[in-house]
């Protein structure tokens, strides 16, 4: 009763007068243009278009870092928007963006929600008018896992068997749900709430004292003078390449291979629900002059960890502890992993922006309490260690006569570094090339960094990066990079270091109605061979190739068919799959209804050879399966608006085996070869 009455209370708290927004259809606009990007990632790159399509960046005023915000455009792309305009003057209309090399008219129809010309005066509203938005999400599937299995006593021979099946058991119901809670007064203040559960997940428990298993809240206040903007609570940074923190959406290797540059906004209030990656505190962006941009902030928090042993042999008694990252507390398990670590973070960064040259310096120190440990495998071993670590880096952005630089580098007080730096080019007409080059040293760690690589976790690794983008005609557009890199020390699945390559190319053909894209990718990495007497390392191939054709039947009705298949080659293994799906997707001429239905067949040898499929879903929803074995996946998606105030969603899909009896495994499996996914979600926004 209390969990409902928690609720109930959180969705009706509406206080003041308030106004309606339109908003343009965003969720379309992220998977038209085959936008794939992590759970998290995806989410941030919903909520930074909502604001853009509330308040519209000025093509005439704005620069690069602004215009990388609108995602669709590629570096390239903004380098020649930018070289037009300062030749041939301010834009009068948008229309004019077709004359720019490389922006075809499905780019314009991208971007222009969310761009302006000339002077732009928002509806005058008194300050007590507000915009809030109230969002409910529930999601589940079925048959229930195993984890959710109640056991008795009296089928264990032996107590301990008993108490072991029973601290694995799933505390909380089936269900997973969402609540978030956004409001805001134009430009000049707002505040949110996220409370979320994963199904498993209790209310109300030990584990979960404030009800939810994840909290998460911010006050944001921006006077737009000296103080640009002040943050309480949670929020997130992003800085320079990403070398030191970074948080949100990361540009790295996609089919848009020229949008290598990272832009980031600073500090930003934290609206997502990943709960690891971001900071809890209060954090100020000072703009003292025209020229200069200084960020201070101070955070405290308590993180997941494993606890380790006592270390017995040290003078003293000292506790360790490993990062617990996975964000799951359904059982006793994985709650006494909650809240071990305290996490005390502070940093500073400050930037002159000339008109020729932006370069800033970076400082970030944090600890952890208790003091972080190496795990056991092989590529673990030069895990972040100790309680603390200081780090300082410098960040650079400068171009001219076509040629744009940009790069930052590293230092940690353990006398590790790391640098990313980039050279773009795009003096020759519909065509463009970057080169980026990285080294990460194996002992350079920080927490908070995303910068590009080949794996997340920004260190043990340098690559060299080549990558072109051409137009050679407007319904012509042709992607491909090389990226060569090495490890110093082992990575995931290898015991030994190595080095790899991938390659990958992409060309799509644009006509009014109907376009057409093909895509191939080879990935080769190090990999342990454990079928022979020895140990030893060999290279792992992978390689994709995708066809799509998507067909607009009239305004509302639009057929995309996909076909995919996958080799995988390791020493004497050689496994294929492919995947063949059928979508349809209405949109009423209203738009108060949106429908997508999918109907996918795939066959794989095994997991080596899963394809990844992207999935419509509900608003800030993401669903990017990887499919494998054998089997069917079909799934309904549903977007309807009612009232102007309310949208309702809902995802509901099914997966088949037909030559299985269960899915999954431990916990999570299945006895059943269906599984019933659901996720239904109401949206009032006011």
């Amino acid at each position: 009763m209390r969990q409902i009455t928690y609720v109930v209370i959180l969705l009706f708290i509406i206080p003041y007068s308030v106004y309606s927004q339109s908003i343009p259809d965003i969720e379309k606009l992220l998977e038209t243009n085959d936008i794939e990007s992590s759970e998290d990632y995806y989410e941030d790159m919903i909520n930074s278009l909502i604001r853009l399509s509330a308040q519209p960046i000025n093509l005439n005023s704005a620069g690069f870092d602004s215009l990388k915000m609108l995602f669709f455009l590629s570096d390239a792309q903004i380098d020649n928007l930018l070289d037009f305009r300062k030749k041939h003057g301010p834009f009068t209309h948008p229309n004019e963006l077709l004359l720019v090399t490389g922006i075809s008219q499905q780019d314009l129809s991208n971007i222009k929600p969310f761009i302006r010309i000339g002077t732009y005066t928002p509806e005058k509203q008194s300050r007590y008018h507000l915009s809030q938005e109230i969002l409910a999400r529930l999601k589940m599937t079925r048959p229930k896992q195993a984890g959710y299995k109640k056991y008795s006593r009296k089928a264990f021979l032996y107590e301990k068997d008993y108490l072991a099946k029973k601290q694995s058991r799933f505390q909380g119901p089936p269900v997973g749900t969402l609540l978030k809670y956004k409001i805001s007064n134009q430009q000049h203040w707002q505040g949110g709430l996220t409370l979320e559960n994963d199904p498993g997940e209790n209310y109300f428990s030990k584990s979960q004292k404030t009800g939810f298993d994840f909290l998460s809240a911010h006050a944001c206040y921006t006077p737009g003078k000296i103080i640009h903007r002040i943050i309480v609570g949670d929020y997130k940074l992003q800085w320079g390449q990403g070398l030191l923190a970074w948080s949100g959406y990361s540009s790295g290797k996609s089919t848009s291979t020229l949008s290598n540059e990272k832009s980031g906004n600073g500090i930003a209030p934290y609206t997502s629900t990943d709960e690891n990656r971001y900071l809890r505190g209060m954090a100020v962006s000072l703009h003292p002059t025209r020229t200069i941009t200084t960020e201070i902030f101070v955070s405290y928090k308590k993180t997941d960890g494993n606890l380790a042993d006592l270390d017995t042999l040290s003078p003293k008694t000292v506790q360790t502890a490993t990062l617990y990252e996975t964000g799951y507390h359904r059982n006793l398990s994985e709650c006494e992993k909650k809240h071990n670590l305290k996490e005390f973070t502070t940093g500073l960064s400050t930037h002159l922006n000339h008109r020729y040259f932006r370069i800033g310096v970076q400082l970030l120190h944090y600890n952890f309490s208790p003091a972080l440990t190496i795990g056991k495998a092989a590529y673990q071993q030069y895990n972040e260690t100790g309680h603390q670590r200081t780090l300082v880096s410098v960040d650079y952005k400068t171009g001219g006569y076509h040629f744009y630089l940009f790069g930052e580098t590293a230092r940690s007080d353990n006398g590790t570094w790391a640098t990313v730096n980039g050279l773009r080019y795009s003096g020759i007409p519909r065509f463009a090339l970057c080169a980026l080059y990285r080294h990460y040293d194996k002992g350079y760690h920080s927490h908070y960094n995303s910068g590009f690589a080949e794996y997340s976790n920004t260190t043990n690794e340098e690559g060299l990066y080549l990558g072109l983008e051409s137009t050679p005609f407007r319904s012509l557009k042709i992607n491909a990079y090389y990226d060569r890199f090495r490890f110093f020390s082992p990575r995931y699945q290898a015991t030994i270091p190595g080095n790899g390559q991938e390659i990958v190319g992409d060309v799509t053909f644009n006509r009014s109605r109907w376009d057409c894209s093909f895509r191939f990718k080879h990935e080769e990495k190090p990999e342990d061979d454990k079928t022979g007497e020895n140990l030893q390392s060999v290279s792992r191939i992978k390689q994709e190739y995708r066809l799509q054709f998507t067909y607009s039947i009239c305004e509302q009705l639009k057929s995309r068919t996909r076909t995919s298949y996958t080799r995988y080659m390791k020493k004497e293994k050689h496994e294929g799959g492919y995947l063949l799906y059928q979508d349809l997707m209405y949109s009423s001429l209203q738009t108060n209804l949106k429908a997508q239905f999918r109907f996918a067949y795939f066959d794989t040898d095994s997991y080596n050879t899963r394809i990844y499929a992207y999935e419509n879903n509900v608003l800030y929803g993401y669903s990017f399966p990887a499919l494998y074995d054998r089997g069917f996946r079909s799934y309904l998606n549903l977007n309807w608006k009612p009232f102007t105030l309310i949208t309702l969603y809902l995802k509901a899909g099914l997966t088949y085996y037909p030559d299985k009896s269960t899915i999954s495994s431990s916990l999570t499996q299945v006895n059943d070869n269906k599984l019933f996914d659901l996720s239904f979600q109401i949206r009032i926004k006011l």
